[in-house]
């Protein structure tokens, strides 16, 4: 089999870290227990990887109080359970016109349940956030669900003005990191809202079935109602779910395989450095943007303002399926075609009729050869 080139590391990174599968086949082979269970050393090991392993994402965002670090299955059921658990009858509950499925479609299925209402702030096709009208929508408000980075064009949502417009009208605020955590610096986010919801699978670089959310230190955490209940290894003689952190959203058998590679790969990520990490690929994907710029056949979805991570691109007469299949088998190029979980964001930004857009989202271990051969392939496609 011929060595593919993968450029869909916003649907999930690949490879993992190099430290990653060792990690994960050592506590597969040598450990094996759950965590909490019991007193003997593997179900000990197994506890202190998931101390470690909260340690690290605690210290990622600048969270001082890991137990305010929860793992889920992945980001989709970490945002569900925030938003089932916090909203009540009648509220309020502000997003952008740029938001993915997982906050689109829990607050969708929400709203005839709890009567919500919800507001959506509109976005321009150049992806900027209309922060005069998001003034007023704040207003009355109980909650701001918004993306970090968007999925589809990289556009980064303006935390800093909206976090102080929020913070003025008693809003609270949940930020989908999927596409940012372990890509750039969060090191302050947290300072600037109330839950962050994180996957492990793409910049983490951690094997897939491993998600969370972290929650602010002045957060009331009894206004958060679980969205699973059962047994915790905490607590065991009461039949009522305990409220002690993490145990009151951490119930049943933790993904402790997935947490030993994520353990191991925030570890490597840390010797990395998120900045040396951002740097690199922000390199390629300007590389991208540059090789690409001057082919008439090519559309490139712009952003105005600050933008990381993907690229997405139309190229003009041809379908997007047809474009996918002939990079993978004339190139070995595996990009991201359609429409990205994100309808919303192609609404704004003009390529839902046709479908969506070619993605490409490069990694860490992606190089600029590699890119180079992609602007090649792209334009021997374009130009026939």
């Amino acid at each position: 089999m011929k060595k593919l080139i993968y450029l869909d590391n916003a649907a999930t990174s690949f490879p993992k870290a190099p430290v990653v599968r060792e990690a994960v086949s050592y506590f597969m082979e040598n450990i094996g227990a759950s965590a909490g269970r019991s007193a003997y050393s593997l179900s000990i090991a197994s506890s202190r990887i998931l101390y470690q392993s909260r340690k690290l994402l605690a210290n990622l965002i600048g969270l001082k109080d890991s137990k305010r670090v929860i793992f889920t299955l992945n980001a989709t059921m970490a945002i569900n359970t925030i938003l089932q658990g916090f909203l009540k009858q009648n509220d309020v509950v502000v997003t952008t016109q740029m938001e993915h499925n997982a906050i689109k479609r829990p607050l969708n299925a929400l709203k005839d349940k709890l009567n919500l209402e919800i507001r959506e702030i509109p976005c321009s096709p150049l992806c900027e956030v209309d922060l005069n009208v998001a003034k007023d929508m704040l207003k009355g408000a109980k909650l701001l669900a918004c993306v970090h980075i968007n999925n589809v064009v990289g556009a980064i949502t303006p935390l800093e003005s909206l976090s102080q417009i929020a913070r003025q009208n008693n809003v609270k605020i949940l930020l989908d990191a999927t596409q940012s955590m372990g890509c750039v610096d969060m090191s302050d986010v947290m300072s600037k809202v109330d839950f962050i919801a994180f996957s492990g699978h793409k910049g983490l670089l951690s094997p897939m079935g491993v998600g969370g959310f972290a929650m602010a230190s002045n957060f009331d955490v009894e206004s958060l109602n679980p969205l699973v209940f059962g047994g915790t290894g905490s607590r065991s003689e009461e039949e009522i779910h305990p409220e002690s952190l993490p145990d009151k959203f951490e119930s049943g058998t933790m993904n402790l395989h997935g947490i030993a590679g994520l353990k191991a790969s925030l570890e490597w990520i840390s010797k990395k450095g998120i900045n040396e990490i951002e740097k690199h690929k922000s390199n390629l994907r300007e590389n991208l943007i540059y090789g690409i710029s001057g082919e008439n056949n090519i559309k490139i979805y712009q952003v105005r303002g600050q933008s990381r991570g993907v690229l997405s691109f139309d190229i003009i007469n041809q379908s997007l399926s047809n474009v996918a299949i002939r990079l993978e088998r004339d190139f070995g190029i595996c990009v991201r075609v359609g429409l990205h979980c994100s309808p919303a964001t192609h609404k704004v930004i003009g390529s839902f009729a046709k479908g969506g857009s070619i993605r490409i989202s490069s990694g860490i271990f992606n190089t600029k050869d590699e890119i180079e051969y992609t602007i090649y392939a792209l334009k021997e496609i374009a130009r026939k």
